[in-house]
């Protein structure tokens, strides 16, 4: 498997870049927000100035730039930009963005949206600013994602830098080959539910030579994640790379085919993590991989865990999530408690398929590090530090 989709991911990356350089001799018209009326002093309301560059270069025969210009700071509040466009369309991100801190603006679905374009481009040397520290005493059920891409199909966001986000700092949902490429992601240990990357119901995505901390999870994978290929990346603090919680709601989409190779892990609290209610509707995890990983001082580097549950649940109340074909090999490190590889699957749907392979990974607490495995099936080889208990 790992073959076969490492060979699909080059094919679509060439694609991506395909379609990016299929503008890039065109010599496309720029929309600076500057000609619109913005005012680089992290005061004044940009808001309209952005959306009217936006809406002249989505209208604009064969597309176009929107430029942030490097020489200020621009305040934005809540804005939705809207697809589809007449062309290839490009946000050039030089300065920064300044979400406002304002309490009524502490709580909505999103800081920026993109919805239903083709061919996006966003990069630059500028950032997000989600001025998040407002926010965070407020519930996450209601605060604001920074970036949240709807609908895209092929987009690369390059170089792009976002700070202390509300939410999520970036969500992609119902897009389909999106490339994030040196993105950097910063956001405070303790600050609450600050997921770099969230991705739902989205195929064909690659996130590359990355580095994210923040107080939740580098990459979370939700319902409809399929056809994932995360590489080279640096996780750390934060709650490591997870797929779930799956089986919150009927019908939930399957995850299956998910790569996650030569990365790194730095003090998270998770390395590779899938979880699932403890009680929870049905769905399917399949063909997971995760390949030549680095676990440094990592609290739990391998876990199933199909008893989550934050609040209290009921002790009959079992996973309906199945688990499958997944394959660790190469993982290696140290791991912060004694037990460095836990399984605890669903008595109704025990894990399948389960292979662990070279595995590495010494307690640097004193002692030996241990192995869990609750309603699990499976097989290991090689190195098996700790115990395989498969």
């Amino acid at each position: 498997m790992g073959l076969s989709y490492l060979a699909n991911g080059c094919v679509m990356s060439i694609m991506i870049l395909l379609c990016i350089c299929k503008y890039c001799n065109a010599q496309p018209k720029v929309f600076d927000i500057m000609q619109f009326g913005a005012k680089p002093d992290a005061i004044t309301d940009n808001s309209k100035a952005l959306s009217n560059a936006w809406s002249e270069a989505c209208g604009n025969s064969g597309g176009g730039v929107v430029l942030i210009p490097a020489q200020g700071r621009f305040l934005v509040l809540p804005l939705l930009l809207q697809g589809p466009c007449h062309g290839f369309i490009h946000i050039q991100l030089d300065g920064e963005l300044l979400a406002p801190v304002n309490k009524q603006f502490a709580t909505g679905d999103y800081w920026l949206s993109i919805n239903q374009v083709n061919n996006l481009f966003i990069d630059g040397l500028g950032r997000l600013n989600g001025r998040g520290s407002t926010a965070w005493p407020y519930s996450s059920a209601s605060r604001p994602v920074s970036m949240k891409l709807t609908n895209i199909n092929t987009a690369r966001i390059r170089n792009i830098k976002s700070y202390n986000s509300k939410l999520f700092h970036f969500a992609v949902h119902g897009c389909h080959n999106v490339m994030f490429d040196h993105v950097t992601v910063i956001a405070p240990t303790d600050s609450p539910n600050t997921d770099g990357i969230h991705i739902s119901s989205s195929s064909g995505i690659n996130i590359m030579h990355s580095v994210i901390s923040t107080g939740d999870d580098c990459i979370s994978l939700g319902p409809g994640s399929k056809f994932i290929n995360i590489t080279n990346i640096q996780c750390g603090p934060g709650h490591g790379i997870s797929i779930g919680s799956l089986g919150k709601y009927p019908n939930e989409e399957d995850v299956f085919e998910v790569t996650i190779r030569d990365s790194i892990f730095i003090g998270t609290s998770n390395g590779v993590r899938i979880k699932s209610w403890s009680s929870s509707y049905s769905s399917l995890v399949s063909k997971v991989s995760y390949r030549n990983l680095q676990m440094n001082n990592v609290k739990n580097p391998i876990l199933i865990d199909q008893m989550y549950c934050p609040d209290s649940c009921g002790p009959n109340e079992m996973s309906r999530v199945q688990i499958k074909d997944v394959r660790y090999e190469g993982i290696r490190g140290t791991s912060n408690t004694q037990v460095a590889v836990n399984f605890e699957c669903s008595q109704i749907f025990p894990c399948q398929g389960i292979v662990l392979q070279d595995i590495n990974l010494p307690f640097n607490g004193g002692g030996k590090s241990t192995s869990i495995c609750h309603n699990v099936r499976g097989s290991a080889f090689g190195q098996q530090l700790p115990p395989s208990c498969l």
